[in-house]
């Protein structure tokens, strides 16, 4: 049955958007046209701390953060696919720490589900309780103790469904993050709903973070200096 109230709940999440959305700071593209991200790079130097969650099959962006800004960066990342492309020749750079571990809400496990798009590769977190591949998993406050780092100038969350209890945790440990980068995904993986990214959002902006971009289901936030 067609869903003929479709239309306007579209037009309610672009008033949504549209209210939220702060055009005040600038912004670069930086990465492959098929992976890329868009980011504030004001600040951004070789002293920055950059924590990405989520490899794949391309890490265009972070080579470019590196590049461009001299960045050094942790990679977080325990699936088969991103086991993978951490161990290309061009990857092993100085620059990039690779832990295989996931980012989660909590430290434990995570369950994972093979990839819908085999070429693409990307494994997902799992909502019905079953598995088809369990991994180790740290929250962010701990990974922060375990290398030292007191604050992240960068964080990028590309982790296939488990960026809503990421978020959850940082904000509850009031974790000194300034931008936060992260692909949403009530589009793309079965059983997580817009509602989700709605009350995401609203949390962000309640912990004093502005949406500064959305790019598809990428987003970009920057929480001001006090």
């Amino acid at each position: 049955m067609a869903d003929f109230t479709r239309p306007l709940k579209d037009l309610r999440f672009r008033i949504f958007y549209g209210a939220l959305l702060s055009r005040r700071y600038p912004l670069v593209e930086l990465g492959s046209p098929a992976y890329h991200w868009i980011l504030c790079p004001t600040g951004l130097n070789a002293n920055s701390v950059v924590y990405s969650g989520g490899v794949g099959r391309d890490i265009s962006f972070e080579h470019a953060l590196v590049r461009n800004y001299g960045c050094q960066v942790v990679l977080l990342d325990p699936s088969p696919t991103g086991l993978a492309t951490m161990e290309r020749p061009e990857n092993k750079i100085p620059q990039f720490m690779h832990q295989p571990v996931a980012l989660a809400g909590q430290c434990g496990t995570l369950k994972f589900s093979r990839p819908q798009d085999a070429a693409e590769g990307s494994w997902f977190k799992k909502s019905d309780g079953t598995a088809d591949l369990e991994v180790p998993s740290l929250n962010l406050g701990t990974l922060m103790k375990q290398n030292g780092h007191n604050h992240i100038d960068l964080l990028k969350l590309d982790i296939e469904g488990a960026e809503y209890e990421v978020i959850d945790d940082m904000l509850k440990q009031r974790l000194p993050v300034r931008q936060v980068l992260v692909e949403f995904h009530n589009n793309l993986l079965p059983g997580i709903r817009r509602r989700q990214t709605v009350r995401a959002i609203l949390k962000m902006a309640a912990a004093g973070y502005r949406l500064v971009k959305k790019d598809g289901e990428n987003h970009t936030f920057i929480k001001p200096a006090r």
